[in-house]
C-alpha cells in the first residue's frame, strides 16, 4: 500500500481511497496527541491539572487551621489526596505530578511540609484564621 503525500505542511500522509471524513471528531491529530504526550505546548490538559494542583496548594496553605468545619474538611480532603498513591483516578494527585513531569514524593513532601504553611502571607492568615 501506497501512502499519499498532503497537500498540507503539517497533515499527516494519508492512505488514497480513504477520506477523513469516516473518522469522528473527536480523533486527536497526532501532533496533538504527541504535543500532549510528550509534555510540550500549552493545552488546555495540562493548565487544567496545573490549577488542580495550584488549588491543592492553596487548600493545604489557606485551611489548615480553620474553625469551621466544611473548611476543614476541605483541608483534610485535601491532604488525603496529596498523601494518596493511587492511579486509579485519572486526577489522582501521582497521576497530576507525572502528567505535568513533577516527582510526586517531591511535591508530596513540599506541599506538606512545615515551611510551606509557614509562608503565609498576613492576609492570607487573616482569611484562614477568620474561616
Amino acid at each position: 500500500m501506497r501512502l499519499a503525500t498532503s497537500h498540507r505542511a503539517n497533515d499527516v500522509p494519508r492512505v488514497p481511497g480513504f477520506t477523513e471524513d469516516h473518522l469522528p471528531h473527536t480523533i486527536l491529530h497526532p501532533s496533538q496527541f504527541r504535543d500532549i504526550w510528550n509534555g510540550e505546548g500549552h493545552s488546555p490538559e495540562r493548565e487544567l491539572a496545573a490549577a488542580v494542583l495550584d488549588a491543592a496548594a492553596s487548600d493545604l496553605r489557606n485551611y489548615r487551621y480553620a474553625r469551621r468545619r466544611r473548611r476543614q474538611r476541605m483541608y483534610w480532603q485535601t491532604y488525603q489526596w496529596v498523601q494518596s498513591d493511587s492511579r486509579e483516578w485519572p486526577f489522582s494527585f501521582v497521576n497530576v505530578c507525572e502528567f505535568l513531569r513533577l516527582s510526586p514524593a517531591a511535591m508530596r513532601e513540599h506541599l506538606l511540609s512545615p515551611s510551606f504553611h509557614a509562608r503565609q502571607t498576613d492576609s492570607e492568615r487573616q482569611v484562614a484564621e477568620a474561616a
